[in-house]
């Protein structure tokens, strides 16, 4: 069985251990266990139960009337959530799921290439690929798939990704901007991290991105090699953006460095004070759209 620490639920969640902590006190939300040295311990069934408590309170859910959700009762809340029509999309995820419930590969990539071919692959992302992918999420969180049914969707994905990043006719010269991605935060949003690269390669950026996790004091390491005026790191939906930003005002200053961009991150009201070098993408869509209107 999978062991998991208060600090992964936080990774995995986007909720900080101390609400988490708080959460469990005043409303019983979880029953960690705990290791020999008195730390707090979860299991694959609580980190399941965070994720869908988080999924509701991200749409406005209070914590106080999730608290007195069952488990069952907090399941059927985020797939009946989960399962609202979108007004702008007609695509529809569960039609496309069977062959990877099957894990029919074949029947899988086929019909995720033919939406791609009909749409290109950053409306297909938007629209088609990072919906299926949450939706698989919330299916794993819920019971309706098991893990590998989940990871073969992503792993899935994530292949697509990377062949139609190689497919992409480099641009050489001497004009292109240089952007570095740097990815610090073990968590899901690696998938997505690989869509950004693509985007920016496709908007002709002459990209640095190693792929994996690093910590912030490589992105040194990488301007001595090859200078950069441009940076996207992924904040991660927990991410401490003050903290990263404060870590990395100096280097900004004394290399110039145009634009941060901190991917797949919902900032607080203050934050929307930052810096004018510091921008914040929630999700595709918007990350296409502060390519297009800030860096191009």
């Amino acid at each position: 069985m999978n062991i998991y620490s208060i600090r992964d639920l936080e990774n995995l969640s986007g909720i900080k251990a101390h609400t988490i902590r708080i959460w469990e006190k005043r409303y019983g939300i979880l029953s960690p266990g705990r290791t020999y040295s008195n730390i707090r311990s979860y299991n694959e069934s609580e980190l399941k139960k965070i994720l869908n408590i988080a999924y509701l309170n991200s749409h406005g859910y209070k914590i106080s009337s999730i608290a007195g959700f069952s488990d069952d009762e907090l399941s059927r809340q985020v797939v009946t959530l989960s399962s609202q029509d979108d007004p702008d999309n007609d695509f529809q995820p569960g039609k496309i799921l069977m062959s990877a419930i099957r894990f029919d590969e074949k029947e899988f990539l086929e019909t995720l290439q033919a939406v791609i071919i009909d749409q290109g692959l950053e409306k297909a992302f938007i629209y088609s690929l990072n919906p299926l992918i949450e939706k698989s999420r919330i299916l794993w969180q819920t019971g309706s798939l098991s893990k590998a049914q989940e990871q073969f969707i992503q792993n899935t994905i994530k292949q697509i990704l990377i062949e139609e990043d190689n497919h992409l006719t480099s641009v050489s010269g001497k004009n292109m901007q240089v952007i570095a991605m740097i990815n610090p935060c073990d968590n899901i949003s690696d998938i997505r991290f690989l869509f950004y690269k693509y985007v920016l390669k496709n908007h002709n950026f002459d990209v640095i991105y190693t792929g994996g996790t690093l910590p912030l004091s490589e992105i040194k390491e990488v301007y001595k090699i090859k200078p950069f005026r441009y940076l996207v790191i992924n904040a991660g939906e927990y991410g401490s953006v003050k903290n990263m930003s404060d870590c990395l005002a100096g280097f900004i200053k004394s290399n110039k460095i145009k634009k941060i961009i901190f991917t797949d991150y919902h900032p607080e009201e203050e934050e929307n004070k930052a810096a004018d070098y510091i921008l914040f993408s929630s999700g595709p869509e918007s990350f296409i759209h502060i390519i297009q209107k800030h860096l191009i």
